[in-house]
């Protein structure tokens, strides 16, 4: 008996909070899958896992308030340190300094649609997932080429993250070394357009599980490419008005964006990067429209590549400003300047995580082969 009593005892002394974080905790795992190597691990994780429970308590107690536009959740990254998040998911990332940028004829702003989604039109295949690879750079690469292949009439189809992430050479070291080191957007379209892109069904991703980025297995003779591009262009830098307009008339964007905040959103219009502190750009991603929320104002609508569970069904509302708002990249190295290239101390960049700093599309995207 004396044995099951002292058994017993920690249950018997832990507070309601602590039995409610330990049932928090055992469900997380469960819902995530999250399996650790050792007792000692699960420990240090779920204690890493009370802290950021705590995070999201504060920061949402604030929301309800009224003194936040949005809302923490407790999501797969949950049990991660804000810096083993950037060290895990970010990081593959690195504009490539251009001469400003083509574009078009201007469009005035009051000629635009006060709102634009153009997953509205079936051109935006659902929100994909890098998991442990930073392939970001390689997922806004084919999410753009997608969207615009079935702008052209060529059937919306899931093209193969894994043949950019592993076939895209980085001699120049832009954004990293490659693959799941990262890379950059522009890189990416060179790729396919030399070789063009086959579909994920051909080629599927597994880098996300292994973390590795692997050989490439470009074989034109065995492979099946389906779609090929012309090149690309890029927007004007923190250009606010040739972004709504593009957005408006043409289609998506491949974009970058300081992300390190991004770990626990969950759902609103995130406000939460600050103009007077260091705006480390970090991430790629795919911009699809604007908007504006009743009551927690206006927006940028961004699709992320962290799964469907991460955020709004995989994506965020960044707060768009009415009058064009900046701010500095005091580590460009970490994210926006290749190695030996101009731009490597500091980088001025607009929109809310620096959103408006960077953005390219493929141009003549049209089915392979061409004859």
């Amino acid at each position: 008996m004396l044995p099951l009593l002292l058994a017993l005892l920690p249950l018997t002394l832990a507070s309601p909070q602590d039995m409610e974080h330990n049932l928090l905790w055992e469900n997380f795992k469960t819902q995530e899958s999250k399996l650790y190597s050792s007792v000692e691990e699960d420990a240090a994780r779920k204690e890493v896992f009370r802290s950021n429970l705590a995070r999201i308590a504060a920061h949402n107690l604030r929301e309800e308030a009224g003194l936040e536009t949005w809302r923490m959740e407790t999501n797969q990254f949950a049990d991660l340190t804000g810096q083993e998040f950037e060290d895990l998911m970010l990081g593959g990332y690195v504009k490539t300094p251009q001469s400003g940028g083509g574009h078009g004829a201007r469009v005035a702003a009051t000629d635009l649609p006060a709102s634009v989604d153009w997953r509205e039109q079936g051109v935006v295949t659902d929100p994909k997932n890098q998991g442990s690879c930073g392939s970001c750079w390689a997922f806004a690469t084919v999410e753009t080429v997608e969207s615009y292949a079935a702008i052209a009439n060529i059937s919306l189809t899931k093209l193969s993250a894994q043949e950019v992430t592993t076939c895209t050479p980085n001699p120049q070291h832009c954004g990293g070394t490659g693959g799941c080191k990262g890379s950059i957007p522009q890189l990416g379209y060179n790729y396919v357009q030399l070789f063009g892109l086959t579909t994920d069904a051909d080629y599927p991703y597994w880098s996300g599980v292994t973390g590795m980025t692997g050989n490439c297995k470009y074989d034109l003779e065995k492979r099946a490419p389906v779609v090929s591009i012309s090149g690309y262009n890029t927007l004007p830098p923190n250009d606010m008005e040739a972004t709504m307009a593009h957005l408006a008339t043409q289609g998506p964007l491949a974009v970058a964006g300081a992300a390190s905040s991004w770990q626990l959103y969950g759902s609103g219009v995130f406000s939460g990067c600050s103009y007077d502190r260091n705006i480390a750009i970090n991430h790629a991603i795919q911009m699809v429209g604007y908007g504006s929320d009743p009551s927690l104002g206006d927006y940028w609508l961004v699709r992320n590549s962290w799964g469907k569970t991460w955020g709004e069904a995989g994506y965020i509302r960044l707060q768009r400003e009415a009058a064009l708002t900046c701010g500095t990249d005091s580590t460009p190295m970490d994210g926006t300047a290749c190695v030996g290239g101009p731009g490597t101390d500091q980088q001025h960049v607009c929109g809310m995580c620096g959103i408006l700093f960077d953005m390219s599309f493929p141009l003549g995207v049209r089915a392979f082969p061409v004859l």
